[in-house]
């Protein structure tokens, strides 16, 4: 989040155009219309957009155009200052504008900075350097200038005044914590924090003795009986709740009706950061007796590189999976830093939404004003209506799924990995971040269902750096267990750590080449194939589906066997009953119709099947069954469109 205005846009001089709506994105006679969401659009803001009166305008005029598209907007805090004079008159004036968007039908909520993301970040200035307590000190003993020791008493108190005064003024729906809640990345410092006071107090808490330079010397070797390393990284994560906690209990003090809810970055690289942020939620809930809510998601700022939208929507799907099932208000970001026209296109905006509401989210946040880097104007005639059109279809996306989660190959990393033991020459400090599984997961390209972090998954996938992660008695409840697929390289790790003799070589299937496969005295299958390069033709990209397919006992819920360039989300319910397939042509080519094989549609053969896409009518399409599997064809879809499969 930044908040460097270029420009004021025009004053908005659009007239009241009514409703844009797609006629033929109503619902068809067989509605899929049938259970209860949590489904929001929702219009993120900075500070300019309820400080500035004229900008204000401009924005409740564009809601007043586009109307039904938003049903919340997040204000945001005042980002530069340190100062409570500064923030009481950003509070009136954001007070001032909530009133205004309530009268519109529009519920205000909120967010504010915590930690600071950056030095930089904060333009280097003065008014954010305290003075009355400390800042971070990383591990190499860097401190930052404007980033927040969050075990600091005066720090604490400012946040807790802070908080409160907007919560009072405002009476948010909710308040946001910015995604500046983490344990690593606050530039200078690549991790928090080996102050004096964080030292002391861990040391307090588990009996130690440690220095900053012998607590590094020991995270690093990890070589003691009391773990040390998940110590730090328990101690570090509950700093954070710390700061949640207060924040929660003064807003809660004065707004008792606000909830919380907390923005988080696709942290499962950042090993530091823990496996999940369900202390911070937890600390939420307990202090404001209200389940809070989670906006999942980082980065992919335009896009011109659009397949980096997939990546980011697995990512979510790792975190979504990750969170307490009691949290339901789940607001995917839709990030378009810096907002200038040449960023991200309206269309681009669509179908990026589509797709993370296939991963798990069950709201969209929507990032692409901040700036007023352009005129609001041209915002709401771009976005705003593009938005507006696609909107039912949408929601009726999130209605029709609410329930289920994707379901396919489970690209496992393992809830242990950062405890796993130094690699031969690898950098210090190299064990907090990893990459597993990331480059296999380009063959979602090619039509590969993958669910990360999956309740449901049919089958395991694991690269090298996955197996090294693994804990010897994980292992071998996996391997005897799951069906795994893996490549040679992950394999020779196997070899290594004497996991290979967990399994027992059997010929090769029928039907299958150029792999190993392997079965345990449990029943679990797995197989190893050369590599996980997603450059291949089409025969070889259809054996290694039958791989993957033979690994998970015939079970993967979709299997697609067009040639084509396609991204395939199914959905399962809790039963594995297959729910729905999304479809997203990746190319920049109209694909001709695609040849699903679905599985566990139900074998009394009686499901319905009806394609949706936005701005056409429904399409039922009618399968052929081979055994129990249904064959269905996907009509025509243009390059870089996105549509899906709705199963009754």
């Amino acid at each position: 989040m930044k908040n460097n205005i270029t420009m004021r846009p025009k004053l908005f001089l659009a007239t009241l155009l009514g409703i844009h709506l797609f006629a033929s994105c109503q619902v068809s006679k067989q509605s899929t219309v049938t259970t209860p969401s949590d489904f929001k659009m929702i219009l993120r803001l900075w500070p300019d957009h309820h400080n500035d009166t004229v900008l204000r305008g401009d924005l409740l005029q564009a809601m007043r155009t586009y109307p039904n598209t938003f049903e919340e907007v997040w204000f945001c805090a005042e980002i530069q200052t340190l100062s409570m004079d500064a923030h009481r008159k950003s509070a009136a004036a954001m007070a001032v504008a909530s009133q205004q968007f309530r009268e519109l039908g529009i519920t205000p909520s909120l967010q504010a900075i915590t930690l600071g993301h950056g030095d930089s970040f904060e333009s280097g200035s003065e008014d954010l350097v305290p003075t009355e307590w400390s800042t971070i000190t990383d591990a190499n003993g860097i401190v930052t200038r404007a980033c927040h020791c969050p075990r600091q008493p005066k720090y604490l108190a400012y946040l807790e005044e802070m908080y409160a005064l907007y919560a009072e003024k405002c009476q948010p729906a909710i308040i946001w914590l910015d995604d500046d809640l983490r344990v690593t990345h606050h530039s200078p410092a690549r991790q928090l924090c080996f102050c004096d006071t964080c030292i002391s107090q861990f040391n307090e808490q588990y009996g130690g003795t440690w220095s900053r330079e012998t607590l590094v010397e020991e995270l690093e070797t990890n070589s003691g009986e009391d773990g040390v390393r998940q110590q730090w990284i328990t101690f570090s994560q509950e700093s954070l709740a710390g700061v949640a906690r207060v924040i929660s209990r003064s807003v809660h003090r004065v707004s008792p009706k606000t909830r919380m809810g907390l923005q988080h970055t696709n942290f499962h690289r950042e090993l530091l950061e823990g496996r999940d942020w369900n202390l911070i939620f937890k600390a939420m809930e307990e202090e404001t007796g209200l389940v809070p809510a989670s906006r999942p998601g980082n980065g992919f700022y335009s896009d011109h590189a659009p397949r980096e939208m997939v990546m980011k929507g697995y990512d979510m799907a790792r975190q979504i999976r990750r969170l307490d099932p009691d949290i339901k208000e789940i607001a995917a970001e839709i990030e378009g830093y810096r907002h200038y026209a040449s960023g991200k296109s309206a269309h681009g905006l669509c179908v990026e939404s589509l797709l993370y509401l296939s991963m798990g989210a069950t709201q969209l946040s929507y990032a692409i004003v901040c700036s007023a880097s352009e005129p609001m104007e041209w915002y709401a005639d771009t976005y705003f209506k593009k938005l507006q059109e696609w909107r039912p279809f949408l929601e009726e996306y999130a209605r029709y799924n609410a329930g289920t989660e994707p379901g396919g190959l489970d690209p496992y990393i393992s809830p242990q990995h950062v405890i796993r033991e130094k690699q031969l020459g690898e950098p210090p400090f190299g064990w907090i971040t990893t990459g597993a599984n990331d480059a296999l997961l380009h063959l979602s390209y090619l039509g590969f269902p993958f669910c990360p972090d999956g309740n449901h998954a049919s089958a395991l996938v694991m690269d090298a750096e996955a197996i090294s992660g693994l804990t010897p008695e994980e292992a071998s409840r996996l391997f005897q267990q799951k069906g795994i697929l893996i490549n040679t390289q992950a394999w020779e790790i196997m070899q290594r750590r004497g996991l290979d003799t967990l399994l027992t070589p059997i010929p090769v299937p029928e039907g299958l080449n150029n792999v190993s496969c392997f079965v345990s005295a449990q029943g679990g299958q797995t197989a190893v194939i050369p590599s996980f390069d997603a450059s291949i033709p089409n025969s070889q990209r259809m054996n290694l589906l039958q791989i993957a397919d033979w690994a998970a006992s015939h079970q993967l819920p979709v299997i697609m066997e067009s040639m084509a360039q396609a991204v395939l989300v199914p959905r399962v319910d809790k039963k594995g009953q297959l729910h729905s397939v999304t479809l997203l042509n990746c190319s920049i080519s109209e694909q001709p119709e695609t040849r699903l094989r679905l599985r566990g549609c139900g074998a009394d053969k009686k499901q319905t099947f009806v394609w949706k896409k936005a701005g056409q009518p429904d399409v039922t399409l009618h399968p052929q069954y081979e055994g129990e599997d249904a064959i269905i064809a996907i009509p025509t879809l243009e390059g870089w469109n996105i549509g899906w499969l709705a199963i009754n």
